[in-house]
This record gives structure tokens, sequence and C-alpha cells, in this order.
């Protein structure tokens, strides 16, 4: 353990050589990192962006070839001037005030309730003055009045009023220093516009040939004077001299066009050939930034810093941003050529990656050269491992030993995976490879094979030896061994296998390690210890509660100073372990290496010193340093803003609503919502967004890199939406919170519901009004059926009444025809016999017996019996017979009565005490009296009253 230390020792003091002689190195070769491009694809306008400026809230503006571009840090949009004229310049004067200028154009630009630009010119005031082909190329302010410049003239406006200054020459530039604006006349020098005219500041011989390209405020009161092709001057107010004379010809010749002081008191000098370079105030170079190492074009033609510090350049072909990250606490490296990086060690001066095509190295104070392969080392290495000033590599074909730059195959046992030193063998190392482990010694300082360790033979990729000398073997894929040695430390006397049926309840991605000389087993749910008390295996209850989801590691390493890297599937940690505390250092969530990863089931990590490592990637390496803190952080501090609320018919209209409010109120037949946000946080790691809303969703959306959310058909209802933005550590932004109400459709409305409820009641009151009408009829229909039902019972005993009257009448009838036909026979027969008799028969008798006879033919008796029963059988017949014509005797009555009941005229006859032939006569006479004409049959016609 000591020895191990002392290595860890070494490589502490190494690196910080390495650190304090080469820093500004290291920065260099990882810079391009640190750049993000935007090419004209990405922003969608021309190639050309004359100058940038970035406004207080975080949106950066550009004056592009073909209008205003500006950037709200997630979205690009282009202005375009009404006459689409050229912009070369633009200043931000406040979050909703904009200046440009261009080609005979001036004017600014304001945001709508949409928060969309529009476009105020200001020729109506200044077009009278310019010239044929007036370019403004310069905007600044002072105080509440802004100056336009052009090569020949200044334009100020104030108080919606613009007034032309002449100035004494060709300007080449103008920028406000201090409390003075500043211009700068070709072969003139140095000029203040003051109350309308041109003040002479600093002039003579010196300024005759030079091209002054930028005038910036310097320390105690000077001013920094850049020229084009000659160098950059300090004017102290009596003298001129050179400022940073080594880098004098560097300026001369790839030509000063602009200049900008950071937030750190750093220049940031642009050139037309070169890019930038980065000075601190007393000239000391900090950094440069050309094609070779990110940007897209070396002509500056603006430069600007965000409240962030960020550099923003506007380029002849492009734009780029470079992120200051230094305070990120991690770099990463791409290292083309050498394959995925398994192992990585310091050793000889030099940087050694073992990766799966050899082991290559550099030089490690040399950061632009290559990395190269060490002779006979091609193949997979999995292990680098400095001892005792010897580097091993565990190879595909055996066990490699480095020294000098030269590797020596130290032993044939393929595939070294873990090396350890015996503690119970101080000249001797363990090492595990696929099927066996072989022991190196060390002989007159260099290390050979001393046989195999007898008795085991399995697939091993990490192995620990503990204070008893076991040696505790993690299978490559499948449990844990526990061996025991003999005295002579060759061979396995007792072996113990930990597996399915053991305290893990798995056999399958469990390893061991050593934390504070203690053997720790990883199982990607909790770490185990072995307890050498009870020789047994236990949950670390202690590391388990105190390293919180790193209980769940699978890879342990160990750094200098009770220091530990911890590894997990979702981020690393660096942990400081000692005695009875547990501290978190500093976690890296793995998504940091989204698009160069650690191996999957190989990570490695090589520490350096008690907070800074290298990490293994599979195109390259990243470089920790756990100490610094992460400036990312201020994503805390920043909400993301809502930039457009856009909604969107069935039929595909679109209404926007305005943008700048916390509310929206949405009608139901445009309730597809689609809202897009702005976040301006540069830096060049990503930040995704999430959203919920409130009423409609369960949990937070899945991580987007795009701000802008759909939801399509939202119901009617009032909902919350909420937005925030979300780094790669995991930390959030301040959440935006959007309040929307979404109308009912029109037959859902209040107005429609007292329109339902009308109707409603107008359909129970009809429906009551139905069911009553209904009832009644239904009653009125039972009582007209009882009705009926009575009438035909009525009619129908009526008909039974007169059908039996009927009877009666027609059995009175004939009775009284039969009496009368035997009467009248009778009489006959009396006749006959007085006629035969003569005056024997005396006529006394015969008179009396025929008066007799005449007189019941006649009789009163049978006619009342008969007018009775045929008054039932035949109602008011009688009647209406007499209204027609009162004149009838009681004789035609008779007649008319015998007629009703249909009776022939022999059947009469007898009836009336007559001849047939005379109730022919009498019925002659009663078609008379009863006025019928020849064809009527009078029978019918009184069959029908």
């Amino acid at each position: 353990m000591e020895k191990r230390q002392k290595a860890f020792q070494f490589l502490f003091v190494v690196f910080l050589v390495l650190l304090t002689s080469h820093e500004s190195k290291l920065i260099a070769n990882t810079i391009n990192q640190s750049v993000k491009n935007f090419g004209k694809k990405t922003y969608q306008a021309s190639n050309q962006n004359w100058s940038v400026d970035a406004g207080p809230n975080g949106f950066m503006y550009f004056a592009n070839h073909k209008g205003l571009l500006e950037f709200d840090g997630i979205n690009w949009k282009l202005y375009k001037l009404p006459n689409e004229t050229i912009i070369r310049s633009v200043l931000v004067a406040t979050d909703s005030l904009i200046y440009t200028s261009g080609y005979r154009e001036l004017g600014f630009w304001k945001p709508d309730v949409n928060g969309q630009l529009t476009y105020h010119s200001l020729n109506s005031l200044a077009e009278k003055y310019f010239t044929q082909n007036e370019e403004f190329w310069n905007i600044s302010t002072l105080g509440s009045t802004v100056y336009f410049h052009s090569f020949t003239r200044i334009f100020a406006y104030k108080n919606d009023s613009i007034v032309p200054f002449s100035v004494p020459g060709f300007t080449n530039t103008m920028n406000r220093v201090g409390n003075k604006m500043l211009i700068a006349v070709k072969n003139r020098g140095i000029f203040s516009i003051e109350g309308g005219t041109s003040v002479p500041i600093a002039t003579g011989s010196f300024f005759m040939d030079k091209v002054v390209s930028f005038l910036l405020p310097y320390k105690k009161n000077q001013l920094l004077i850049g020229t084009m092709s000659s160098g950059i001057f300090i004017w102290d107010g009596k003298q001129i001299y050179e400022w940073n004379r080594k880098w004098s010809d560097y300026f001369k010749k790839n030509e000063v066009n602009r200049a900008y002081w950071n937030n750190q008191q750093q220049l940031i000098v642009g050139t037309i050939l070169d890019g930038i370079s980065i000075f601190d105030e007393e000239g000391e170079f900090i950094a440069k930034y050309n094609t070779f190492n990110g940007l897209q074009n070396n002509t500056i033609l603006g430069i600007v810093v965000d409240k962030f510090d960020n550099i923003w350049l506007s380029l002849d072909s492009g734009i780029d941003f470079i992120s200051n990250d230094s305070n990120y606490g991690f770099q990463i490296e791409t290292i083309p050529g050498i394959g995925a990086v398994y192992d990585a060690a310091i050793f000889e001066n030099k940087i050694y990656f073992g990766t799966n095509q050899g082991l290559f190295s550099r030089d490690l104070y040399n950061n632009n050269g290559d990395y190269l392969l060490v002779p006979g080392t091609q193949g997979q290495i999995w292990d680098c491992h400095v001892f005792d000033n010897h580097l091993f590599a565990g190879h595909n074909e055996g066990i490699f030993m480095i020294k000098n730059g030269v590797s020596q195959l130290i032993s044939q046992q393929a595939g070294g995976f873990s090396i350890r030193q015996d503690p119970l063998q101080n000249n001797y190392l363990i090492e595990s490879t696929y099927t066996s482990m072989p022991k190196l010694k060390k002989v007159k300082g260099t290390y050979v094979q001393d046989g195999l360790i007898k008795g085991f033979f399995d697939l091993i990729r990490y192995i620990e030896i503990d204070h008893l000398g076991n040696i505790w073997a993690s299978h490559m894929h499948r449990g844990i061994y526990k061996l025991q040695l003999n005295d002579s430390r060759d061979s396995v006397i007792n072996k113990i296998y930990y597996g399915e049926q053991s305290v893990f309840k798995k056999d399958h991605s469990v390893h061991v390690f050593k934390v504070e000389n203690r053997i720790v087993f990883t199982s990607e749910e909790l770490l185990y210890t072995y307890d050498d008390l009870n020789d047994s295996i236990i949950p670390y209850l202690f590391l388990n509660d105190k390293l919180g989801d790193f209980a769940r590691s699978h890879r342990i390493i160990e750094a200098p100073d009770h220091h530990y890297w911890f590894v997990c599937k979702e981020k690393i940690g660096l942990f400081v372990i000692y005695n009875n505390t547990v501290s978190l250092i500093k976690s890296y969530p793995r998504s940091l290496f989204s698009d160069n990863q650690l191996i999957d089931d190989f990570e490695n990590i090589l520490p350096l010193t008690i907070t800074k490592a290298i990490v293994c990637l599979e195109n390259g390496i990243a470089q920790l340093d756990a100490a610094i803190s992460d400036s990312i952080s201020e994503i805390r501090n920043f909400t993301p803003h809502l930039r457009e609320l856009k909604l969107t018919s069935r039929n595909g209209d679109i209404n926007l609503l305005p943008a700048n409010k916390n509310t929206a109120f949405v009608k139901f037949n445009y309730h597809n919502i689609r809202v897009r946000y702005s976040f301006p946080l540069y830096t060049h790691n990503p930040i995704y967004f999430q959203s919920f809303m409130k009423g409609l969703d369960q949990n937070w959306s899945e991580k987007s890199n795009d701000p802008q959310f759909v939801f399509d058909r939202l119901p009617a209802g009032e909902y919350e939406l909420l937005v925030k933005a979300v780094d790669q550590w995991g930390i959030e932004s301040q959440v935006d919170r959007l309040l929307i109400t979404v109308a009912p459709p029109w037959y859902l409305t209040n107005y429609a519901r007292v329109g339902y409820s009308v109707m409603f009641l107008a359909i129970i009151f009809g429906f009551r009004d139905w069911g009553i009408k209904q009832t009644r009829k239904k009653e009125r229909l039972q009582l007209e059926k009882r009705e009926k039902e009575l009438i035909r019972l009525r009619n129908e005993k009526l008909r039974t009444e007169v059908k039996h009257k009927s009877k009666e009448l027609a059995n009175s009838t004939m009775a009284i025809i039969k009496k009368n036909e035997f009467l009248l026979e009778i009489k006959k027969i009396v006749a006959d016999q007085k006629e035969q008799l003569g005056t024997r028969y005396p006529d006394k008798y015969f008179n009396h017996i025929i008066s007799k006879i005449d007189k019941n033919i006649t009789s009163h008796d049978d006619w009342q019996l008969f007018e009775t029963n045929f008054e039932r059988a035949h109602e008011q017949f009688l009647t209406k017979i007499k209204e027609i014509n009162p004149q009838l005797t009681p004789g035609d009555l008779r007649l008319c009565a015998y007629l009703r009941m249909n009776l022939y005229s022999k059947e009469i006859a007898p009836l009336l005490g007559i001849s047939v032939r005379g109730v022919e006569n009498h019925r002659y006479k009663l078609r008379k009296k009863l006025h019928l004409s020849p064809e009527e049959n009078i029978t019918d016609y009184i069959l029908k009253l």
C-alpha cells in the first residue's frame, strides 16, 4: 500500500508540472470543444455577418447581408428591411429597441405584442442629407443621442430629429470612449464630436498612412488604438507608444480589424487573416481561435461578449460562438486513429493509452504531437498499470512490460486484466487473465513470470488480495471466488464460490474492489463487504447509506488521499472516504459523454490528483477536475421565455396570441396549441426542455432539445403549462407558467346551457301538456268507447226491442189478418147462406150477424193494439207522415202503417176489411195526397221515412 501511495504521489507531482508548464497548450488542444459554428444553412440567411451585439435579455442580433438576424438561444429569425437592402451595423439599446444601419438606411426595430420585430425607418428624417452612396458602418450611443457613422459624416439622432455632422476627412471608425464620442480620421488622427463640431484629440504624423480599425478605453484613462497593418498602440494623453511589442509582427501580418474588452478585462483582437487572439490587460497571450481549432472563417467582422462572457463572432462566412467554459470542470478530447481507449497511464514523461488497437503514447509536454503505437503492442489492451517504476500492459496476447519506450512480453498468458502486489510476498505481482493467474517476480530490478498459481483456472476480470492473503477473484461474467493459497503462495488449497445461492442472490454483474483497504463487492444494486471475523460476505450498510445512488456502482477506482471514483450506469462520482465520513466531491452525469461515451462494462478512470482524472472514452479521453464548480449552474437563475403561442383550427386556420402574457384564452375551434420558448443561456453543452400540462399530463415530458411543445385537441377546461430547462447535470431552471383556458364549444357554453335549460323546460312542459292531452284524449276515447258501447248496447237493446216489437207487431198483425180473414170468410158463408135461403133466413138475423162481423173486422181495439205495437217498432213514423200531410185520414194512416210494414195489398185488404181492389184504390188516393210522381213507388217512399 505504501508503494501504491508513492506511485500516486509521483503521478500527482508529474501532473502538477504538466498543468503549471503547459496550461495554455492543454487549453489549446481541447479548445475546439468550446466552439460552436452556425452556418447559413442553420440561420437561413447570407454568409456575411457585418456586426453583432447582445441584448440585456440574452438575445443575440447580427447585421447580416440580407437583414437583421435574431437568435434567442434556440431559434433563428431573419428580419428583412422593407427595401431589402444590406445591414452593416447593429446596436442593442434595450430589449425592445434595436438600432440598425446600412446602405442609405437608418432605423430601429421594436417588438410587437407577439414579440416579432417591426422596423421603423428614420429615412424620412435623414434621407435629405444622404449623398449618392451613403453607407453607415457603425452605431454608438452617448447619453440619449444615437450616432450613425459613415465614412464621410456622422448623423446624430435625438428627440425624433436627425442632425448631420461633417468630419475633417475620411473616417475609418467611431466608438464611445468614456464620455466622448471618438472618430478616427485617415491621415489626421483621433477627433471628438462635441457641440456639433469635431475637436482634435490626438493628431500628428503618426497617423499618416495608418488605417485605424478600433478605438477602446485603456487603464488610467488612456486610449487603445488599433491599426489595420501597423500594430496596436496606447495614447496616454501626451504621446503614443506601442502596446504588446512582441506581438506587433503578428498584428501587422494578419490585419487587425476589431477588438473588444471582455468582463475579465481581457482584450479580444479580431483579424482579417487569422481569427482572434486573446490577451490580458498587460498583453500576455491567453488563447487563439482560428480555423485550425474550430472557427469557420478567419475574417472577423464583429466581436461581442454576452453576459456570460461567451464570445460571439460575426464572420465573413458564418457566425461562431466560443463558450466561456473554463469552469465546467471537464474537457473532452477526441483522438482519432487510435481506437477505443480502455485504460491510460502516465509513465516516463509520456501519456499512454491502452486501446483496442494497441498501446499508444505521446510526449507529455508536446500537446501537438501525434500518438504513436508502441512497437509490438498492436492488438487489444485491457489494462495499464504503473508499479515500481514499471508500466505493465495487459494485452490480448499476454503481459507487456514497458521501460524506456520499449515493450517486452514477460508473460504469454493471454488477456491480462488486473494486476496486484501480493502483500505476503512484496517482490511478487499477481495478474488475472483469460484462463489463469500468473505470478510476476522481481529479479534484478525487472519482472519475469515465475509460474502460475496452481489449482485454479478461470476467466477473471478483477482481483483483490485481503490482509489475510486471500485472493478475491471476480469472474468476467459469473460470480466471485475466494481463493486461499498455500504457504508458498503458488497453489490454491481452498476455493469458495459466491453466486446465485450466496448473499448476492445473483451470479452476474458482481465484482470486487478495495475501499480503505477493505474488500468491497459491487452488484449494481448494493455494496457488500467481507466480514473476516465471521468469514462471511455481508451488505456494507455504512457505505450503502452514505453513497446514496452510488451504492449501485459497478466500478470503483482508487485515487490519492482517500479519494475514490465510483462508476454507475447513469453517472460517475468522486468521493472522499476517511474514517467514518463519506463526502461527495462532485458527480458527472454520463450524458456529458453522449457524443463520445465511456465503454460499457469497461469504464476506466486514471486518477491524476485527488480531484483530477482522465476518463477513457470510445474515441478519446475526458479530463475531469472535480475541484472546479459548475458555472453552468447559472441555469438555476433563468426561466424559459414564451416566444410564440400559435393556435390552429381543424381546417388549418392559424391564430397567434400575444406571447408577452402569462394567460391565454383559447376558443374551442382553435384548441390545437403550439408553444415555442427561448432560453438564451449559451453554452456548448446541450440543454434539454420539459413540459408539464397540469390538468392533462401525469408527469413531466421526456427531455427534448427543442423547446417547442404541441397539444392537439385540448379538451375544454383550465390548464397550467409548466416549462423548464434541464442541463446534463440534472440542474433545472426556473419554471415558466402559462395559464390556458380552453373555452367550451358553442354547444357547451353558458348561453347554450341556458338555451338547453329553456328547451328542457319547454320539452318538460310540452311533454306535460302532451301527456295531459294524451291522458284527456285517452279518457275521451275511453268515454267515447264507453258511450259507444252504451249506445251499441242501447241500440242493440232497441234493436232487440224493435225486433221484439216488430215480432209482436207482426204477430198481432197476422192475428188480426187471420181473424179478419176468418170473419170475412164467415161473412161470405153467411152471405152465401142468405142468398141460398133467401127469406127463410130472416134479415134481422142476417144483418145482426153481418153487423157483428163488420164490427169485429174494423174493431177499434184491434187498431189500438196494432197502433201501440206499431209505434214501438216504428217510433215517430205516424207523426212524421202527419207532418208531411196533415190532411191524411185515419184510414190513410192505417194504410201507411201497413205499407211501412211492407205488407202486400192482399195482406192489407183483410186488415182494412176491404177487397184487394179497394186497397189499390186506397193506395192510389194516398199517392196523390203524398204528391208522389208516377215513377215513385209509394212503398219505397214510406220505407225511407
